[in-house]
Protein backbone atom coordinates (compact mmCIF):
# COMPACT_ATOMS: atom_id res chain seq x y z
CA UNK A 1 0.00 0.00 0.00
CA UNK A 2 1.38 3.35 -0.87
CA UNK A 3 1.80 5.60 2.08
CA UNK A 4 0.11 8.99 2.42
CA UNK A 5 3.25 11.04 0.84
CA UNK A 6 3.22 8.76 -2.36
CA UNK A 7 -0.80 8.91 -2.32
CA UNK A 8 -0.49 12.57 -2.55
CA UNK A 9 2.17 12.33 -5.03
CA UNK A 10 0.23 10.69 -7.05
CA UNK A 11 -2.99 12.29 -6.87
CA UNK A 12 -1.17 16.18 -7.17
CA UNK A 13 -2.03 16.40 -10.92
CA UNK A 14 -5.59 16.02 -10.16
CA UNK A 15 -5.82 18.41 -6.72
CA UNK A 16 -4.28 21.12 -8.23
CA UNK A 17 -6.95 21.18 -11.71
CA UNK A 18 -10.27 20.29 -9.29
CA UNK A 19 -11.12 22.31 -6.67
CA UNK A 20 -13.80 20.70 -6.20
CA UNK A 21 -11.97 17.60 -4.80
CA UNK A 22 -10.03 17.21 -1.57
CA UNK A 23 -7.95 14.31 0.10
CA UNK A 24 -8.07 13.25 3.68
CA UNK A 25 -6.34 10.36 4.95
CA UNK A 26 -6.74 7.52 2.78
CA UNK A 27 -9.51 9.16 0.21
CA UNK A 28 -10.34 11.64 -2.39
CA UNK A 29 -13.78 13.17 -2.28
CA UNK A 30 -16.07 16.04 -3.70
CA UNK A 31 -16.69 18.47 -1.48
CA UNK A 32 -18.51 20.72 -0.14
CA UNK A 33 -20.00 17.90 2.20
CA UNK A 34 -24.13 17.64 2.60
CA UNK A 35 -25.79 14.38 3.40
CA UNK A 36 -23.15 12.01 2.09
CA UNK A 37 -19.52 10.95 1.90
CA UNK A 38 -18.52 10.70 -2.27
CA UNK A 39 -15.47 9.44 -3.02
CA UNK A 40 -12.51 7.57 -3.67
CA UNK A 41 -10.61 5.30 -1.06
CA UNK A 42 -6.85 3.95 -1.29
CA UNK A 43 -7.64 0.46 -0.11
CA UNK A 44 -4.68 -1.40 2.27
CA UNK A 45 -2.72 -4.14 0.56
CA UNK A 46 -0.26 -6.37 1.37
CA UNK A 47 3.00 -4.78 -0.53
CA UNK A 48 3.96 -1.08 -0.45
CA UNK A 49 3.57 -1.64 -4.99
CA UNK A 50 0.10 -2.25 -4.77
CA UNK A 51 -2.17 0.29 -5.48
CA UNK A 52 -5.99 -0.21 -5.46
CA UNK A 53 -9.03 2.33 -5.82
CA UNK A 54 -12.35 1.86 -4.71
CA UNK A 55 -15.31 4.08 -4.70
CA UNK A 56 -16.98 5.25 -1.07
CA UNK A 57 -20.91 6.04 -1.42
CA UNK A 58 -21.55 6.90 2.29
CA UNK A 59 -24.63 8.97 3.99
CA UNK A 60 -23.12 10.82 6.75
CA UNK A 61 -26.91 11.19 8.89
CA UNK A 62 -26.06 7.44 10.57
CA UNK A 63 -23.48 8.94 13.54
CA UNK A 64 -21.03 6.88 11.83
CA UNK A 65 -17.29 7.42 13.19
CA UNK A 66 -15.63 5.66 10.48
CA UNK A 67 -15.63 5.35 6.56
CA UNK A 68 -16.82 2.19 5.28
CA UNK A 69 -17.31 0.88 1.64
CA UNK A 70 -20.05 -0.65 0.04
CA UNK A 71 -19.77 -4.01 -0.89
CA UNK A 72 -21.17 -7.33 -1.91
CA UNK A 73 -23.46 -5.41 -4.74
CA UNK A 74 -20.46 -4.82 -7.10
CA UNK A 75 -20.16 -6.59 -10.76
CA UNK A 76 -16.49 -7.56 -9.56
CA UNK A 77 -15.10 -10.23 -7.41
CA UNK A 78 -14.27 -7.93 -4.61
CA UNK A 79 -17.49 -6.86 -4.16
CA UNK A 80 -16.82 -3.09 -4.48
CA UNK A 81 -19.15 -1.38 -7.15
CA UNK A 82 -16.39 0.34 -8.30
CA UNK A 83 -12.94 -0.86 -8.09
CA UNK A 84 -9.55 -0.34 -10.14
CA UNK A 85 -6.25 -2.12 -9.70
CA UNK A 86 -2.79 -0.28 -10.78
CA UNK A 87 -1.73 -3.52 -13.04
CA UNK A 88 2.38 -4.38 -11.57
CA UNK A 89 4.88 -2.46 -9.78
CA UNK A 90 3.39 1.17 -9.55
CA UNK A 91 7.10 2.54 -8.31
CA UNK A 92 8.49 0.93 -11.60
CA UNK A 93 6.24 4.14 -13.56
CA UNK A 94 5.31 7.21 -11.03
CA UNK A 95 4.86 9.12 -13.45
CA UNK A 96 2.43 6.95 -15.27
CA UNK A 97 0.69 5.98 -12.39
CA UNK A 98 0.00 9.36 -11.16
CA UNK A 99 -1.75 9.79 -14.82
CA UNK A 100 -3.40 7.01 -14.52
CA UNK A 101 -5.13 6.82 -10.88
CA UNK A 102 -6.36 10.69 -11.67
CA UNK A 103 -7.50 9.94 -14.74
CA UNK A 104 -9.57 7.37 -13.27
CA UNK A 105 -10.83 9.31 -10.27
CA UNK A 106 -11.85 12.32 -12.90
CA UNK A 107 -13.20 10.61 -15.08
CA UNK A 108 -14.81 7.15 -14.27
CA UNK A 109 -15.59 7.49 -10.37
CA UNK A 110 -16.49 11.63 -10.16
CA UNK A 111 -19.02 11.71 -12.54
CA UNK A 112 -21.06 8.46 -11.08
CA UNK A 113 -20.37 9.76 -7.79
CA UNK A 114 -21.17 13.00 -8.43
CA UNK A 115 -25.02 11.90 -8.97
CA UNK A 116 -24.74 10.06 -6.03
CA UNK A 117 -27.03 12.74 -3.63
CA UNK A 118 -29.97 11.09 -2.33
CA UNK A 119 -31.15 7.70 -1.65
CA UNK A 120 -33.29 7.79 -4.88
CA UNK A 121 -30.03 8.85 -7.02
CA UNK A 122 -28.63 5.35 -5.47
CA UNK A 123 -31.42 3.53 -6.16
CA UNK A 124 -30.46 3.85 -10.10
CA UNK A 125 -27.26 2.52 -9.75
CA UNK A 126 -27.41 -1.42 -8.71
CA UNK A 127 -24.12 -1.16 -7.28
CA UNK A 128 -24.77 1.28 -4.71
CA UNK A 129 -28.00 0.58 -3.27
CA UNK A 130 -26.17 -0.02 0.14
CA UNK A 131 -27.08 -2.27 3.21
CA UNK A 132 -30.29 -2.23 5.07
CA UNK A 133 -29.59 0.76 7.61
CA UNK A 134 -28.55 2.72 4.44
CA UNK A 135 -32.16 1.83 3.09
CA UNK A 136 -34.01 3.25 6.66
CA UNK A 137 -31.81 6.23 6.59
CA UNK A 138 -32.89 6.73 3.19
CA UNK A 139 -36.68 6.69 4.22
CA UNK A 140 -36.10 8.92 7.00
CA UNK A 141 -34.16 10.94 4.66
CA UNK A 142 -37.13 11.50 1.69
CA UNK A 143 -40.10 11.73 5.05
CA UNK A 144 -41.31 8.31 4.44
CA UNK A 145 -41.24 7.67 8.09
CA UNK A 146 -44.13 4.28 7.81
CA UNK A 147 -41.64 2.76 5.43
CA UNK A 148 -38.54 3.77 8.35
CA UNK A 149 -40.78 2.43 10.44
CA UNK A 150 -41.35 -0.96 9.14
CA UNK A 151 -37.58 -1.85 8.20
CA UNK A 152 -36.58 -0.62 11.35
CA UNK A 153 -38.95 -2.38 13.57
CA UNK A 154 -38.94 -5.88 11.31
CA UNK A 155 -34.65 -5.23 11.55
CA UNK A 156 -34.50 -4.98 15.79
CA UNK A 157 -37.10 -7.53 15.95
CA UNK A 158 -34.57 -10.05 13.66
CA UNK A 159 -31.78 -8.89 15.84
CA UNK A 160 -33.73 -9.09 19.09
CA UNK A 161 -32.46 -11.55 21.54
CA UNK A 162 -29.92 -12.62 19.28
CA UNK A 163 -26.79 -10.46 20.19
CA UNK A 164 -24.35 -11.46 22.34
CA UNK A 165 -22.47 -9.58 25.13
CA UNK A 166 -19.38 -8.41 23.73
CA UNK A 167 -17.24 -8.47 27.20
CA UNK A 168 -18.22 -11.93 27.32
CA UNK A 169 -16.11 -13.08 24.38
CA UNK A 170 -12.85 -11.88 23.75
CA UNK A 171 -11.54 -12.24 20.19
CA UNK A 172 -9.89 -15.35 20.39
CA UNK A 173 -12.82 -17.05 22.17
CA UNK A 174 -15.54 -15.29 20.01
CA UNK A 175 -17.68 -18.24 19.22
CA UNK A 176 -17.72 -20.09 22.82
CA UNK A 177 -20.21 -17.88 24.96
CA UNK A 178 -24.06 -18.63 25.11
CA UNK A 179 -25.26 -15.49 26.99
CA UNK A 180 -26.83 -12.46 25.26
CA UNK A 181 -27.52 -8.84 26.30
CA UNK A 182 -31.53 -7.45 25.33
CA UNK A 183 -32.27 -5.17 23.00
CA UNK A 184 -35.36 -3.61 21.50
CA UNK A 185 -36.71 -0.50 20.60
CA UNK A 186 -38.89 -0.18 23.70
CA UNK A 187 -35.41 0.20 26.00
CA UNK A 188 -33.78 2.22 23.96
CA UNK A 189 -32.70 5.21 25.70
CA UNK A 190 -31.38 8.83 25.06
CA UNK A 191 -28.14 6.67 25.96
CA UNK A 192 -28.32 5.04 22.90
CA UNK A 193 -28.63 8.35 20.84
CA UNK A 194 -24.47 8.16 19.74
CA UNK A 195 -24.04 4.47 21.04
CA UNK A 196 -21.17 3.21 19.00
CA UNK A 197 -22.76 0.12 17.87
CA UNK A 198 -24.97 0.66 14.60
CA UNK A 199 -28.06 -1.32 15.63
CA UNK A 200 -28.52 0.37 19.52
CA UNK A 201 -28.77 3.92 16.93
CA UNK A 202 -31.49 2.16 15.10
CA UNK A 203 -33.15 0.95 18.37
CA UNK A 204 -33.26 4.77 19.23
CA UNK A 205 -34.15 6.35 15.78
CA UNK A 206 -37.34 3.20 16.18
CA UNK A 207 -37.93 4.88 19.14
CA UNK A 208 -38.13 8.30 17.59
CA UNK A 209 -40.45 6.94 14.70
CA UNK A 210 -42.71 5.25 17.12
CA UNK A 211 -43.09 8.84 19.65
CA UNK A 212 -42.21 11.68 17.93
CA UNK A 213 -41.58 11.67 14.29
CA UNK A 214 -41.20 15.63 14.45
CA UNK A 215 -37.79 15.31 16.07
CA UNK A 216 -36.40 13.29 12.68
CA UNK A 217 -34.73 15.60 11.04
CA UNK A 218 -32.65 17.02 14.09
CA UNK A 219 -31.84 13.02 14.52
CA UNK A 220 -30.46 13.04 11.15
CA UNK A 221 -28.71 16.69 11.60
CA UNK A 222 -27.05 15.35 14.83
CA UNK A 223 -25.86 12.17 13.56
CA UNK A 224 -25.01 14.24 10.54
CA UNK A 225 -22.63 16.47 12.85
CA UNK A 226 -20.95 13.99 14.84
CA UNK A 227 -20.10 11.77 11.54
CA UNK A 228 -18.75 14.89 9.65
CA UNK A 229 -16.48 15.62 13.35
CA UNK A 230 -15.99 12.21 13.82
CA UNK A 231 -14.05 12.20 10.39
CA UNK A 232 -12.55 15.16 11.10
CA UNK A 233 -14.47 16.86 7.87
CA UNK A 234 -15.70 19.76 9.75
CA UNK A 235 -14.60 21.91 7.00
CA UNK A 236 -15.84 20.75 4.51
CA UNK A 237 -19.02 20.02 5.48
CA UNK A 238 -21.84 22.55 5.30
CA UNK A 239 -25.23 22.03 7.55
CA UNK A 240 -28.08 21.50 4.71
CA UNK A 241 -31.75 20.89 5.17
CA UNK A 242 -32.78 17.38 4.46
CA UNK A 243 -35.90 16.55 2.11
CA UNK A 244 -38.01 15.82 5.20
CA UNK A 245 -37.62 19.09 6.38
CA UNK A 246 -40.66 20.21 3.72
Amino acid sequence: MATDKERRMLIRPLMKRRPDLAYHRQYVFLRPLTHYLLGVYFCPGRWANEVELATIVMPLFGGWDYVYLQSKHGPNKSGFPFEKRVPGDWKQDPEGTSQWVCDFIEHEAVPVLARLTSPHALATEPGYRGYLWDAMLGACFDGDYDEAERLVVDYVGREGGQRRRIEDYPVKNWRKPDEYEPYSIAIATEAHKFHEDRDWRLAYLGKVLQTDRTRVPALLHDWEAFSVKSLKLDKYWIRTPFPCEG
